[in-house]
């Protein structure tokens, strides 16, 4: 298990400020709060600068507390991506198609268990994901669990390969009362597996920070919301994968709905 102070490598001006501010936070595991899944779920997403981390952990802590297990609450979240070779799940939310899925590997290095998860946004723009627990490796996870995607919606499992490989650091914060939850996802970093040779094509956000608001149903009178507002900030959608693929992804892709983004992105976050 990293040490706490590792975990923020590339925040290393605040990185005690950081830490200073989480412990005064109340804290959490995952067996002590109701909502800690949110299987079904409205997510809203917002991209802040670094320099505001602080700012936002010191608003939040009177409404939210902290997962923190085994006295770790910055945690290693090491993500695959699945698609086909021509991208149809990428392209699918480019395009706006409703009922549109994604399929990962994630492996929560802290507490060493890995999970398949299929996420399916539909057309009421509601999140539900589903995952069995799985192999530590991406591909074996994959192959060995065809039935488990097929129940799940993606008729074609065979047809998947890696093809984002997407790692970050999340300090997991929730409010029980209002049945939400919120991550904080630093250092977010994409490597392209479809041309993992090239090193242009690994992308580290160290300017920006992502932020997710998990809610049963939307609440824009939620404390994090109305922070937000007073910041001056809006939701912005931010699919990690695909930003992934429109910032590292050298074959001509459609990315027009992620321009600003990238656009951002490029002036303000370091390769």
């Amino acid at each position: 298990m990293l040490q706490e102070s590792n975990r923020l490598a590339s925040y290393s001006d605040m990185d005690s400020q950081i830490g200073t501010t989480l412990k005064g936070y109340s804290s959490h595991d995952l067996t002590g709060i109701a909502n800690s899944s949110l299987m079904n779920r409205i997510d809203s997403k917002f991209l802040l600068p670094v320099d505001s981390l602080i700012q936002v952990l010191n608003a939040c802590k009177s409404y939210y507390s902290l997962l923190k297990i085994d006295g770790v609450s910055v945690f290693q979240y090491d993500n695959i991506y699945f698609d086909t070779t021509q991208l149809n799940f990428y392209n699918h939310h480019h395009n706006r198609k409703l009922n549109r899925y994604k399929v990962r590997h994630r492996h929560y290095a802290d507490v060493g268990t890995s999970y398949l998860e299929v996420k399916f946004k539909n057309n009421k723009g509601r999140t539900i994901k589903n995952r069995r627990i799985a192999e530590r490796d991406g591909d074996i996870a994959l192959s060995s669990n065809h039935d488990f995607l097929k129940n799940n919606g993606i008729d074609c499992p065979n047809s998947l390969i890696a093809t984002q490989e997407v790692g970050y650091q999340r300090i997991s914060l929730a409010n029980d009362a209002q049945r939400e939850r919120l991550t904080l996802d630093l250092n977010v970093n994409f490597a392209n597996t479809l041309e993992q040779s090239k090193p242009e094509n690994n992308y580290t956000l160290s300017n920006f920070y992502i932020a997710e608001l998990k809610q049963e149903k939307l609440d824009r009178q939620s404390p994090f919301y109305r922070l937000m507002r007073k910041m001056s900030i809006r939701s912005n959608g931010f699919s990690k994968y695909c930003m992934g693929h429109a910032l590292t992804n050298n074959q001509p892709i459609k990315s027009n709905r992620f321009k600003a983004n990238v656009i951002k992105l490029k002036n303000g976050a370091n390769q």
